[in-house]
């Protein structure tokens, strides 16, 4: 759930600023990119706020190590 909000808010702070970008006059190609790069990083910081694997609701992990 958390991923999910995290990508709704980066999705609503992009298109804020690209609104903005466009009334202050940048042209659109630039909008363009900076869109893709604010989206970029949004998708890069909900997948490092997801959890991984062996964590728990806590974030505590759990390792077992088999020793033969």
């Amino acid at each position: 759930m958390r991923i999910i909000l995290y990508i709704l808010g980066s999705l609503i702070l992009l298109g804020a600023l690209c609104y903005a970008a466009t009334l202050v006059g940048v042209p659109p190609v630039w909008v363009g990119v900076i869109g893709a790069i604010i989206f970029g990083l949004g998708i890069m910081g909900a997948a490092r706020t997801g959890t991984r694997g062996g964590t728990t609701d806590s974030g505590t992990s759990t390792v077992i190590n088999k020793v033969e």
